[in-house]
């Protein structure tokens, strides 16, 4: 098996691995976007592998896999920004949601200095 091949494989074994996900809800909408986009990605990178070349041609960079590796390295940068955003979000709902809860518990308490 050729080294192209491979990738292709490995590349659509990627994209049905993310929609066996997606579909049994596994992960959420708002994440298999990226996952998606980066499988198509690997696909179309893998099937054409002179794309590579001449986009790091474009764009000034002396070796394609040094391009590989930053835009790998772009992707996992944009999946961490957007678990921390969902992280901070969740935090300041359980914030919100622990200060109710107190708020009912001490009106729901009777007050024993009466």
């Amino acid at each position: 098996m050729t080294p192209q091949i491979l990738a292709i494989v490995m590349a659509v074994v990627l994209l049905v691995a993310v929609i066996v996900l997606l579909r049994s809800y596994v992960l959420p909408e708002k994440y298999a976007v990226l996952w998606l986009i980066a499988a198509v990605a690997a696909i179309v990178l893998s099937a054409w592998p002179g794309l590579l070349e001449g986009v790091s041609r474009f764009f000034g960079i002396a070796s394609a896999i040094n391009l590989l590796f930053v835009g790998a390295f772009f992707v996992m940068f944009l999946l961490l920004m957007q678990i921390t955003l969902e992280l901070a979000r969740t935090r300041d709902e359980l914030r919100r949601a622990v200060q109710r809860l107190a708020l009912d518990i001490e009106k729901a308490t009777p007050n024993d200095n009466d």
